[in-house]
């Protein structure tokens, strides 16, 4: 299905990610500026940057093509979604940037002081990454081979070499304005295709419902065990996502980190409350015709809005894919070239220290194209949601009590971090070789660490020295902390 237009538009979106990277270029010349973009980004620009990131090819194509699929239990995905900024508005986006740093990894070990704790985060930061950069290229290989009919394999390596290209060249002050211009295109799409599907129901949401009538029943894929522990998941994971909670540093203070999440809330809410719109509407118009559900909304653009319309969608699909890719290599090369870079070479010098980022970030776009076409078939929502189970089982629990519980202790956070990695890496790879139909670990593993880190920290009951300190830091106002300092 060769589409010029289609084409034409996606060519102008490459063109554009690259020239903003290009142009950004000599604002990666310090670490400050390559990871965070040197704290500056406001509170409304973050939000579009964090939508455009967090509006990935799950989002964008994955929901639709699960409401298609299975109705009402697709919607799960898009509550889940949602839900977890409600999270991080509540509990964690203020004191993460009040503390200040680059990674979560930077996190952990200032809050416990510890090199273990800041190897263990690292390793699961770069699991969270592998498992949520997989969805995104099998995204871009099926997009790119329906566009152009390139083969798969083609696909991807051209997809991960753009991305790697941008974010070596650009770092995160070319990956948030690259997602700002993402965000807008890939709300726009959406609101379009929405809107010109209902045209063909007269607007009416009801008359839609009523073609699809079994389709709106829940059960159809998830019982309710697996319903639940996917909500839980993916609420818990939102606030547990390294490439998500760095974000955060780039805003200047920790209110603005709090408006950033307001404004993020209500553009993505809009956009979730549109996906199960989408996907039930290409289940009455298209039937059983879409052969991946992962081409479901291209194919409605292209059934009600013809190939400006696909072209629009394929574009905006490829902006998220580029979008969120380019987030998880920030993410993943943080982990490497920061993490475990200084601390292999301590007092390595800031020049040497972006070079070493560049170089992983080349490193991890090799990465992320092998294991794209190792899972050439899977649906992108669906692989995203282990990403999230690894995220909430290994993060949420750590940062949650680190923040909010003052007796918390090295050894606890340690090993609930343990558990949570190891617990659902282990249930995940059984899950998939059908020894149990748990599908989302996090109703177990998420429990199990937050009990491990209280019952570990309880005996061990060696809380660090500075701990008081740090709380004083991460929940008091900047405003009292200027005051202070005067």
């Amino acid at each position: 299905m060769q589409q010029p237009i289609a084409t034409a538009l996606v060519g102008v979106v490459v063109a554009i990610s690259v020239t903003v990277a290009f142009l950004s270029r000599k604002f990666t010349r310090s670490t400050s500026e390559f990871y965070v973009a040197g704290r500056g980004i406001s509170a409304i620009q973050n939000a579009l940057a964090l939508s455009g990131d967090y509006m990935s090819a799950a989002s964008f194509l994955g929901v639709a093509g699960l409401v298609w699929a299975y109705g009402f239990d697709g919607i799960w995905y898009a509550v889940g979604f949602f839900a977890g900024w409600l999270v991080l508005l509540l509990f964690l986006a203020s004191p993460i940037r009040r503390f200040g740093a680059y990674t979560i990894a930077d996190f952990v070990a200032g809050r416990f002081h510890s090199k273990p704790l800041r190897i263990a985060a690292m390793v699961g930061t770069l699991m969270v990454s592998l498992f949520y950069i997989v969805p995104q290229m099998v995204g871009a290989g099926e997009l790119l081979g329906l566009l152009l009919g390139w083969d798969y394999v083609f696909a991807v390596v051209i997809a991960g070499t753009l991305i790697t290209l941008y974010v070596v060249l650009g770092g995160m002050r070319a990956t948030t304005y690259n997602q700002i211009i993402q965000c807008v295109l890939l709300w726009t799409a959406m609101f379009v295709v929405m809107t010109l599907a209902l045209g063909k129901f007269n607007f009416s949401y009801s008359e839609l419902l009523g073609t699809v009538s079994e389709y709106t029943e829940p059960g159809r894929w998830l019982d309710f065990k697996n319903s639940f522990a996917l909500i839980f998941g993916l609420v818990l994971g939102t606030a547990g996502l390294p490439h998500i909670l760095i974000r955060f540093y780039t805003n200047p203070s920790g209110r603005s980190a709090r408006w950033t999440t307001v404004w993020t809330l209500l553009i993505i809410g809009t956009f979730y409350m549109m996906t199960p719109v989408v996907g039930l509407a290409a289940r009455s118009l298209l039937g059983d015709t879409p052969t991946s559900n992962n081409l479901v909304l291209p194919l409605l653009a292209q059934f009600v809005g013809g190939e400006w319309m696909i072209g629009v969608v394929i574009a905006g699909a490829f902006a998220a894919i580029l979008s969120t890719v380019a987030g998880l290599v920030i993410a993943s090369t943080g982990a490497i070239a920061h993490d475990l870079f200084t601390m292999l070479v301590p007092g390595a010098s800031d020049k040497r220290q972006v070079v070493m980022a560049k170089l992983t970030s080349v490193g991890v776009g090799i990465i992320a194209i092998l294991t794209g076409l190792l899972f050439r078939g899977y649906n992108v929502a669906f692989l995203v949601g282990l990403a999230f189970a690894i995220a909430a089982s290994t993060f949420f629990p750590v940062l949650m009590m680190g923040v909010w519980w003052k007796g918390t202790t090295e050894k606890g956070a340690l090993a609930g971090m343990i558990v949570g990695m190891v617990g659902s890496g282990v249930m995940i790879a059984t899950n998939l070789l059908n020894v149990h139909t748990l599908k989302n670990p996090s109703i177990i593993t998420v429990p199990a660490a937050f009990i491990v880190i209280y019952l570990v920290s309880k005996i061990d009951g060696k809380t660090p020295h500075d701990t008081m300190e740090f709380m004083h830091k991460v929940h008091m106002p900047e405003k009292v902390h200027k005051v202070e300092s005067k």
